[in-house]
């Protein structure tokens, strides 16, 4: 498979910052003259997304195999999309990618080798970002009206625990999200930096 750009995905639980984050790096890189591509997921705009959203509505009920399958199914509608951008830019910068699959699915009792065949074959990521804190500091961060995951504080906690867990395992960077936006910020352009100068051999 055809892979020119450098791939990174921010993880981590609800409402600690991902797409804030996500959007400031986007900024940044874009500013400093990278061509970068973005994705977040469930992408709700397919078909298998649609269902997924209504799960999450409280709309309709899976038991934990189905709705991980779907999740990881997902990503697999988008898989081309996925490599057009990887071949067409320097950075795809993806909010919440396999790695959710691994750190929710656990969280809900799954086999992890199970969950990694899911995502099997899919574009792997070249740096995967979690941004960390615990979850009753940041309840504040989400106004909106929460899905059932959200409202779950000990599915949660769980989830936190699994990405820390997991992450010496996969390599996983984890990042201190506990502190202002601006501090977070720079710790992501750093790791990117890294990695940019390294796979696209330009420096940020």
């Amino acid at each position: 498979m055809k892979k020119d750009g450098a791939l990174i995905a921010i993880e981590g639980i609800d409402a600690v910052g991902k797409r804030t984050q996500s959007s400031l790096l986007e900024a940044s890189l874009r500013s400093r003259g990278f061509a970068v591509s973005t994705m977040s997921f469930p992408d709700y705009g397919t078909d298998i997304g649609r269902e997924i959203r209504r799960f999450f509505a409280g709309e309709k009920d899976y038991p934990p195999e189905a709705i991980h399958m779907l999740l990881a199914a997902n990503r697999w509608e988008d898989r081309e999309r996925i490599s057009s951008s990887l071949s067409s830019c320097d950075l795809l910068l993806i909010n919440r990618y396999s790695g959710s699959n691994l750190a929710y699915g656990t969280a809900n009792g799954l086999k992890l080798d199970w969950l990694v065949g899911l995502e099997a074959g899919l574009p792997g990521a070249d740096l995967v970002c979690v941004l960390d804190a615990a979850p009753q500091t940041i309840v504040s961060r989400r106004e909106r009206k929460k899905d059932r995951y959200e409202r779950n504080s000990e599915l949660q906690e769980r989830a936190r625990q699994a990405y820390l867990d997991l992450a010496p395992q996969f390599g996983w960077r984890i990042v201190d999200a506990s502190r202002d936006i601006v501090t977070t910020s720079r710790a992501l352009l750093e790791l990117t930096s890294a990695l940019l100068t390294s796979k696209v051999g330009r420096t940020v």
